[in-house]
């Protein structure tokens, strides 16, 4: 519990970093409902709830993050329009409009990543976008961070940090296209994907 705690609120200090920039940034518009895959606390379908009026948001995580995530959404005063799903984004991800995956693909391999949109991808509404934020490696030599996290990823998890054309085909496999790229503060990008 100690290390879960930890973990939750490092995360949540991560994500507090690019959600407002983020919540500015991604279009909502003809989306009613918002999945935050791994999310967590939901800070960043929170955030983007507090920028948008008429959309409700959901998290979709383990038990006991949905269940802090839920909490956070009452503090906030958003418990009307928010709700937290306990699950599995390997197995199933629930119908939307709009999935946010916030550092998520970076943690798995590839065929993993893979399984993950595959799964929005069945389960999006007609029109579902899919918002990716991660680092996004331009340049090896010069990205110091990225390259870094790089080999963090490798220690610690299956995961790794990827180029563009490396992101790209993971959304083709997947039945998804990038069809935006957005700036976030520090070395994150948001990567707008549509149905392919």
């Amino acid at each position: 519990p100690e290390e879960e705690a930890q973990f939750a609120a490092s995360m949540e200090a991560l994500t507090g970093s690019v959600a407002a920039s983020a919540a500015r940034v991604i279009d909502v518009s003809g989306a009613s409902l918002a999945v935050d895959v791994g999310g967590g606390t939901g800070q960043l379908v929170r955030e983007l709830l507090r920028a948008n009026d008429g959309l409700h948001g959901l998290v979709l995580d383990l038990p006991q993050a949905t269940a802090a995530a839920r909490q956070a959404a009452e503090a906030d005063g958003l418990g009307t329009r928010f709700s937290g799903v306990a699950g599995d984004f390997f197995s199933v991800v629930p119908p939307a409009d709009l999935y946010l995956l916030k550092a998520i693909l970076h943690d798995w391999d590839d065929d993993s990543c893979v399984r993950i949109l595959r799964n929005c991808r069945k389960a999006a509404r007609p029109g579902a976008r899919v918002m990716v934020i991660e680092n996004v490696i331009r340049d090896p030599a010069r990205d110091r961070f990225a390259t870094l996290l790089d080999m963090n990823m490798l220690a610690v998890t299956s995961g790794q940090e990827r180029d563009l054309p490396a992101y790209d085909a993971l959304f083709a496999a997947s039945g998804w296209r990038r069809a935006a790229m957005h700036a976030l503060p520090g070395a994150r990008s948001l990567l707008e994907l549509h149905m392919a």
